[in-house]
């Protein structure tokens, strides 16, 4: 992975955002927490939460999504075998990533060696 990595939630590079936060394998950039807060600030506790969010998208529009979403989930499998690599590199057992993660040694070894 190119570090510092783009914002999961605009597709933008790091490179062409001023600040990059972390999160769990996502990370979000300076314009999009500044969306977020004016979308919450605006909030007037009445409206309707609409979740899912792509039951009222087209086809198209979710279709649109799908790369966004594949590259996101490709970004957190990234981010998730790079910890364990530390993890290994630093002599923690197959046993403990796997109880971690919840599977069994042998099904962490067998996904991440």
């Amino acid at each position: 992975m190119t570090y510092p990595p783009g914002c999961s939630f605009c597709g933008r590079a790091a490179a062409d955002v001023r600040k990059i936060i972390s999160g769990p394998g996502i990370y979000i950039c300076d314009g999009c927490v500044s969306a977020c807060v004016a979308i919450l600030e605006a909030d007037d506790g009445q409206s309707d939460v609409t979740v899912p969010e792509w039951s009222v998208m087209s086809d198209d529009e979710l279709l649109a999504h799908l790369p966004r979403i594949a590259a996101t989930a490709s970004q957190v499998e990234t981010g998730l075998k790079e910890r364990v690599a530390e993890l290994r590199a630093r002599g923690v057992t197959w046993a403990r990533i796997g109880t971690a993660l919840g599977m069994s040694r042998q099904s962490a070894w067998e996904r991440f060696s």
